[in-house]
This record gives structure tokens, sequence and C-alpha cells, in this order.
């Protein structure tokens, strides 16, 4: 269980929100630069039909050969997590 997927579940448990969860947050320096490619593509993804579209591995490949980015495989995994966290807070959550 990550450490947010930890704290959400004080938070529901108790109904306080820990510290660690409020506020902003200090992108690190040595990834501002894969959230910077996130949002780029991010902002040209497809249309889905209910939902976000991913951003698929084809996306990436052209979005790297038209800006002339190079990710590494680690950072195409990066983007990958971004985009599936990101999608993941956009859905729509079912009414309780």
């Amino acid at each position: 269980m990550s450490l947010r997927a930890h704290l959400e579940q004080v938070a529901k448990s108790t109904g306080e929100v820990p510290a660690e969860l409020v506020g902003e947050h200090e992108l690190p320096e040595a990834l501002a630069h894969v959230w910077e490619w996130f949002c780029e593509l991010s902002n040209s993804r497809a249309p889905g039909a209910f939902s976000l579209a991913p951003i698929s591995y084809q996306d990436i490949e052209a979005w790297a050969r038209l800006t002339g980015a190079q990710p590494t495989s680690v950072e195409v995994g990066l983007l990958r997590q971004l985009d599936d966290a990101f999608r993941l807070e956009m859905t729509p959550k079912p009414k309780k």
C-alpha cells in the first residue's frame, strides 16, 4: 500500500485529514521534465467514449518523434503511471 493510500485510509477512518495530504507539494526538480511532458501529452490526448482515453505507447512515440524528446524507458513508465493516476482521479466516483 502506498503512503498516500494509507493516509487516505486514515482520513476515511478517523474523519481527520492528515497534514501530509493538505496543501501543495513540491515537485522534485529531477522529475519536473517528466511532469511537463505528461502535461503536453495529456493536453493532446484523444477523447474517450465515456472517460479519458489513456495515453498510449504510440502517443508517446509520436510525441517524442515530433518534439525531439528522448524519454528513457523509466521515464516512459513514469508517464504511464502519471496517466493512470490522473485518469483514476478524474473518473467520476459513484454516489453512495
